[in-house]
């Protein structure tokens, strides 16, 4: 028989009000290269609760050898915004991009996983500005991208559940 013991490290930094989450970092093998994804919002806190788009991600990076942590940031970082989009008047303030970029600068790969949302008019004008912010760091950054259609997909799609394309 065997034991085998592991623990994932996870680190959330929440705004004072605690009405966003900037960032949610979780390590298991300190030794090896960070990624960051860039989803849409956040959905729960990511400390103990986790949605369905964290595990999902967790498993992919987790199960290959090259990355030891991910840090997950969003485009909007108000835990609301699942529920109203359009009716939550701060949906990133500017902690939100300080954290974006912290990621960034501490990670081999930036994976941008928002999908089809970024074409919604209320949510393009912020994909530009990221997409600004990244300029400089744009030899590693990669879409995961839909095999059918190229275009950005979330880990959600049925098709980022099969298999993730990275282009």
């Amino acid at each position: 028989m065997n034991t085998i013991k592991s623990t994932i490290h996870t680190e959330a930094i929440f705004s004072d009000d605690e009405q966003h989450r900037y960032l949610l970092k979780k390590t298991w093998d300190e030794k090896k290269h960070a990624c960051t994804v860039i989803t849409m919002y956040p959905h729960l806190d990511g400390v103990l609760s986790l949605d369905l788009t964290t595990v999902l991600i967790l498993n992919k990076l987790s199960s290959g050898n090259e990355y030891g942590s991910v840090y997950l940031v969003n485009l909007f970082s108000n835990i609301k915004t699942p529920e109203n989009l359009k009716h939550i008047k701060e949906l990133y303030d500017e902690h939100t991009d300080i954290h974006i970029m912290k990621a960034i600068s501490e990670s081999s790969t930036v994976i941008l996983a928002y999908g089809a949302y970024a074409k919604r008019p209320d949510v393009k004008k912020r994909v530009e500005q990221v997409m600004e912010m990244l300029k400089p760091h744009k030899k590693k950054v990669k879409n995961l991208v839909n095999p059918v259609t190229n275009e950005i997909m979330h880990p959600l799609n049925p098709k980022a559940r099969q298999k993730w394309t990275l282009k």
